[in-house]
Parts: C-alpha cells; structure tokens; sequence
C-alpha cells in the first residue's frame, strides 16, 4: 500500500501550549475522571463482583438507586473504565504512584463489569440476508441470570454490540487479555452480517445495517459506530502470517446465498470503509455538513426470501433521510474518518476530517456569556431523566481526540478540532468547580442543577461515566500535546538536533524507519502526518 507523507499546517495545540501546562491539566484531568468514575461506581451500581447490577437513575439527596439500566447505558461504565486506564498507561513512567495506586483497581474492575455483562446476554436464531446461523449477543434489558436475557427481535439492537465492541477492542489493546479481543471479534461478526448485501438492478449491495433485526429502518447510530473497531481489529488481525480463517457470506447476481473464507484484516478494513461510504451518501445533510438521524422503511414487517432452511432476510426500501442531528452521529463518523485516513494515507479521508470537525463546530458549539467569559456550549437536555445528549457529546468529545492530529483547518488560529477540546475542558472544568455533588456533575454543565424541572438532586450513571470518560480522553490529549511540545526542535537547536525524526512519543527515529510507521512526525522543526 502507498504511503504518503502529508505536510499539514497543524494549530491543534500540539507545540502551542508548553509541555509543562499541558501535563499539568492532563494529570488534574485524570484525577477528576478516576474520583467521578470510582464515585458513580459506587453509586450507580449494586450486587457483589459477580452479580453488578447498574441503576437506571440516582437520587443523590436520598443517596438511593432507582431502576435498571438497559445494556446501552452499561456499555458507558466500560468506556470509563478503559479511558482511565488509557490515561494511566500515558503516565506510567512519568507518574508512577498515580499508575500503581489505579491500574490493578480499573483493570479487576473492568473485568467484573464484563462478566457481569452476561446478565444482559442472550441467545437466539437469526435468518440474516445471506446466512442462518445461531447468535449470543446482548439484548437491550437485563435478564434474571446470566445468558437468559431476551434477544429475539426488537430485543437486541445492532448500535449495542458496536458500543460494546468498541469498548472490548479497546479492553484488549490495554490489558492483553484474549477474552476481550474473541468477544469483540464475535460481536463485530454479528454487526456485519446486518449489512444489507442484497443486490440492486445493477448488481450493486442496497447496504447499510438496519437499527436491529427486528427493524428495517436504517440508522445512523447502527453504522457509524462500528468503522473504529473494525479499523482496529484490522490492525490487530493483519499479520505477514495472516491466514484466511474468516467465512464470509454474501449474495451472487442470481440470487444465491454463498460463503468464501477470507482474512479477518481484509474483511474488517473493507467492510469500515463500506459502512462509512454508505452512510456519508445516505445520511449527510449536506447543507448542514453533519448526520441526519436515519432512514425510515417503506415497510414495517420484516420482509424473508425463500423457506425453511433457505429462508433469509430480504432488502426493504426506505424513505429519505430524516430526524434529529445528534452530535454522536457525527461523532462516529468523524472517529471514523480520522481511522480509515490513519491507516490508509487516503486524502479524501483527511478532507473529511477538516469538514466534518468545522460543520460539527458550526452546527453544535452555541456561544454562551458568563460573568464575562465566553463559553462554548453542546446540547444538553432540559431534565436528567430524559434525553441522552451527555453522552452523545462524550462521542463527539473522544472523535475530535482522534480528528485533532489530522485537522488543518483553523478558526481563530486554532483547528476546530482544538477549539472543540478546548471548549469541553472548559465547560467540564466550571462544572467541576462550580456545581459538583458526591463528585457528580448535573447535566447542564454550564448552568448547574435544576430546581425548575424537579431534577435537582437526579443524575444518571449513564451521563456521570460520560463525564469522566470525557476527562480521562482530555487527558490523553494534553498527554499528547506536551509530548509534541516537549520535543518540538527550536530555532535554538543545532543543526544535528533539528535534523533528527521523532514520532508522537518523543523517540527518535532515523528517516527510512519512519516511512513505514503512520502517524505525526516533527521532521526538521516542522510536523508531519503519514
């Protein structure tokens, strides 16, 4: 594959801001996401290690649980989980105490929040598009014992397998533990036979991945969340070694459903790029530049070619794109973008970074004045109860983390990118200081908790783990700033220091050795991105 070394003019605060500055709010940033997730850990959630159940709601002046959180808010405790242990990987050296004091603690309790994920699991038969086959997969309520929760229909939804495949893929990459890695590659299987392969007129797949399959609608959140962990398993699976272990199923022009085995790698890379294609032609508003919500569906009832054992799912037509713009809808798809342009040097992936972080900045960010200062605020709902916007922020938040190496464009002298992290440490940092209970913040960030809604005193883990992700990743950014600050060459360096190559992480590395290596490269006092 070629490679190209893309010069970019970068004012994403990597080298604007002193190494020192940035490492200090990062280690402050990390502090506040391990006390907000170890405090609505022991708020949010009840039962033994085995057995962890998780609150719907939490009523904080009667310090009392209320409710059964479905799987979707679950999947947040596990994202919390692995952005602090994210950030503390980034400190280890530099901090070792904070390290030690952390990392055993979020890793055993990662675990027991997997194990514990098998109450919400459970096992049916799915007659797919091109294959039929037998599945354990989550459904979206919690079930009496582990493995008997119902998933048959509307009862399990694609958009929850990719949340929770995201956060597997991300276990795995953090703690080598193998059982990640299977079940990720397992529920990433499952998302993919959603994919409508069947074929148009002119021999071409309808595409995209309906909400569940008890739905013909097609979404944006049952598509966009799945690019970045296929991106990554395609990473971990591609090897000089690499076998075709993978079976593959798919339809023939006439109508055959048949199967060929093929590399996970290539499989997972070409079904990311498919996905992202499909969903920016279906589902970008282009006079906005951000995601509409979803396709609707002609027709309701699932629709079925065939009989008894060669019974499978067919194509059903939808309407034009409709809905909400949600910012995660945007936010998986710029993840995405940053992704596939990482690994595959593809400029109309880089082109997509710049719109989509400048449209999600126009469409999203709202000026707000207080005591003089200007902040910028995201969607927020009216009450705690209802609404999911804090953590639809907290995926924009964590997509922009992986946009800012790649982001050219600017707005006062910043990238979007920049201008967007910045703006979430902002807001997150007045909540903290301003309006913070039990180490818990209230939705509205920049306005506190509400008496007007009777929501005073009522938060949800779901929003809390979305807090403390968004500070742990903010973490990891400024981690990344000061490093590339700290290693910036000056106009003071001497020739032989300001000829040297260094990557992200401050190692030198000689020029034939970093052309095979993507990502940020200070070359002669000026970055580089492969």
């Amino acid at each position: 594959m070629k490679k190209i070394i893309l010069s970019l003019i970068l004012a994403v605060g990597i080298g604007s801001a002193s190494a020192d500055t940035s490492y200090d709010t990062a280690i402050q940033d990390l502090r506040r996401a391990i006390e907000m997730t170890d405090a609505t850990m022991q708020r949010s959630f009840t039962g033994s290690s085995s057995d962890m159940r998780m609150y719907d709601l939490y009523d904080l002046s009667k310090e009392q649980g209320i409710g059964t959180a479905d799987v979707w808010p679950y999947t947040a405790a596990l994202e919390a989980h692995c952005s602090v242990l994210q950030a503390l990987e980034a400190i280890r050296e530099k901090e070792p105490k904070l390290y030690e004091d952390n990392h055993n603690r979020f890793v055993t309790r990662l675990k027991q929040l997997y194990n514990s994920l098998d109450f919400y699991r459970g096992t049916y038969t799915l007659n797919s598009y091109a294959q039929i086959n037998n599945w354990s997969i989550y459904g979206v309520h919690r079930g009496g014992s582990k493995g008997t929760a119902a998933v048959t229909g509307i009862e399990n939804v694609y958009d929850d397998q990719m949340w929770i495949c995201r956060e597997l893929v991300r276990a795995y990459k953090l703690t080598g533990d193998n059982d990640y890695l299977k079940k990720a590659e397992y529920l990433a299987n499952y998302c993919i036979d959603g994919w409508d392969c069947c074929l148009d007129s002119k021999g071409n797949e309808y595409g995209g991945i309906s909400w569940g399959p008890g739905y013909n609608s097609k979404h944006s959140c049952s598509n966009g969340p799945i690019i970045q962990p296929l991106v990554w398993l395609y990473e971990i699976y591609k090897t000089d070694d690499e076998k075709a272990n993978l079976r593959y199923y798919y339809i023939l022009p006439d109508g055959t459903r048949t199967n060929e085995m093929r590399k996970h790698s290539e499989v997972y890379l070409e079904m990311a790029k498919k996905v992202y294609a499909w969903q920016k032609e279906k589902l970008l508003n282009k006079s906005t530049g951000v995601y509409w919500d979803m396709l609707g569906a002609v027709k309701g009832e699932i629709q079925y070619v065939g009989e008894g054992r060669n019974k499978y799912r067919d194509h059903v037509d939808s309407h034009g794109p409709s809905g909400t713009a949600f910012t995660y809808n945007t936010g998986t798809m710029l993840a995405g973008t940053a992704e596939l342009f990482r690994v595959t040097g593809e400029q109309d992936y880089q082109t997509d970074v710049d719109a989509l972080s400048k449209a999600s900045w126009n469409n999203f960010a709202k000026g707000k004045r207080i005591s003089g200062v200007v902040y910028y605020e995201w969607p927020t709902d009216s009450k705690a109860e209802e609404g999911f916007n804090a953590w639809f922020d907290d995926v924009l938040m964590r997509a922009y983390v992986d946009a800012a190496p790649y982001n050219a464009t600017t707005y006062n002298s910043k990238t979007y990118a920049e201008n967007a992290l910045l703006s979430f440490q902002q807001n997150l940092d007045y909540a903290f200081d301003n309006f913070q209970k039990q180490s818990m913040l209230p939705i509205n960030l920049l306005g506190g908790w509400s008496v007007s809604t009777g929501d005073e005193n009522v938060t949800k883990g779901f929003h809390q783990f979305a807090f403390a992700a968004e500070y742990a990743m903010l973490a990891v950014w400024h981690l990344q700033q000061s490093a590339s600050a700290a290693i910036m060459p000056t106009k003071h360096d001497s020739s032989k220091n300001a000829a040297k190559t260094y990557d992200l992480s401050g190692r030198p590395a000689d020029t034939a050795t970093h052309r095979s290596h993507t990502g940020i490269h200070i070359i002669t006092g000026k970055k580089y991105i492969k």
